[in-house]
C-alpha cells in the first residue's frame, strides 16, 4: 500500500505541470500591445470589446476565425481587401486583410445594452449638431464629403479602395455638443469638427490639433488630455477645447467614448 501511495504521489507531480500548461479556451488578447482591459484573462466571462478603428490582434485573424458564409449570417459582402472574422458566434469583425484594422463590428451579445445602460443612448449622425444645423451650408473642411461624422463612415467604406483603412467617425450630440460649438457659425464648426476627428483618432495623449477660419479670423484648438478604458470596457478620451473669438479665449472640457459601432460620441 505504501508503494502504491508513493507511486500515485509521484505521478501527480508529473501530471500537475502538464495540466496547468493546457490552454483554456481562446487565447486572450495581448494587452501589452492593446492596453489593459477590465475582466480579461482572469475572468472566464471575458468577451472582446474592440471597435471600428482598433486593430484586431493577430491571434483572432487566423483561418479558424474566417467567416465564409457571411451572407447566411446576415452580414454584408466584404469590400475588396477586407474579410469577416468572428469571435464565437456572436461577435463579428470586418477587418482589413493586410493591416488587421477593424472597419466594422457586429455584436450580437450584451454590448449594445451595456452601452445603453451606461450612457443612456446610442448616437447617430442624426443626433450630431453639425449635421442637423449645417448640412446645407458651406463645408470648407470637408466634414460631410469626407464622411467624418459617425454613422456615415460605413456608407463610405464600400467606395473606399485605399489600403490605409477606415478611422472611426465623430458625433457631437446633446448638450455638450451644443456647448462646444456655441458662438461658432457653420464654417467655424467645419474646421473645429476636423480637429475633433483628428484628435480623438490620433491615439496620442497630449497632442494638440489646431484650426483657423481664414474668412473671419476665428481660431481654436483641441488638446487630447488622455485615453482610458471605462468600467464597462469602452475606449474613452478626455479633452480640452479652446476657442478664440475676437482674441478672447473660451475653454471647455469634455469626454468622448467609442460606441459599439466605433464612432466617438461626446458623453459629457
Amino acid at each position: 500500500m505504501k508503494k502504491l501511495l508513493t507511486a500515485a504521489a509521484a505521478l501527480s507531480m508529473v501530471l500537475a505541470p502538464m495540466a496547468s500548461a493546457q490552454p483554456s479556451g481562446s487565447a486572450p488578447p495581448d494587452r501589452s500591445l492593446y492596453g489593459p482591459h477590465p475582466g480579461d484573462q482572469a475572468d472566464p466571462r471575458f468577451r472582446p470589446r474592440w471597435s471600428a478603428g482598433d486593430r484586431l490582434p493577430p491571434q483572432y485573424r487566423q483561418r479558424q476565425h474566417y467567416v465564409e458564409d457571411w451572407q447566411k449570417r446576415g452580414l454584408r459582402r466584404p469590400p475588396k481587401g477586407y474579410r469577416w472574422v468572428r469571435y464565437n458566434d456572436t461577435n463579428y469583425f470586418l477587418v482589413a486583410v493586410v493591416s488587421g484594422l477593424i472597419a466594422q463590428t457586429v455584436y450580437r451579445d450584451e454590448r449594445d445594452q451595456t452601452w445603453d445602460r451606461r450612457y443612456s443612448q446610442r448616437y447617430t449622425y442624426q443626433d450630431d449638431i453639425y449635421y442637423r444645423e449645417c448640412r446645407r451650408s458651406p463645408d470648407p473642411a470637408g466634414v460631410l464629403v469626407g464622411a467624418l461624422i459617425g454613422g456615415l463612415i460605413g456608407e463610405a467604406l464600400d467606395g473606399d479602395r485605399r489600403s490605409g483603412g477606415v478611422i472611426a467617425g465623430v458625433i457631437l450630440g446633446g448638450a455638450m455638443g451644443a456647448a462646444l460649438t456655441r458662438d461658432l457659425d457653420c464654417e467655424d464648426r467645419s474646421y473645429a469638427y476636423k480637429s475633433y476627428y483628428n484628435g480623438f483618432n490620433s491615439g496620442q495623449p497630449g497632442s494638440i490639433h489646431r484650426w483657423r477660419n481664414p474668412r473671419n479670423g476665428r481660431y481654436g484648438q483641441m488638446r487630447v488630455d488622455g485615453y482610458y478604458n471605462d468600467q464597462a470596457g469602452f475606449r474613452c478620451t478626455s479633452f480640452t477645447q479652446t476657442v478664440y473669438i475676437n482674441g478672447r479665449p473660451r475653454i471647455d472640457r469634455g469626454r468622448a467614448c467609442r460606441q459599439p459601432d466605433g464612432s466617438w460620441a461626446i458623453v459629457n
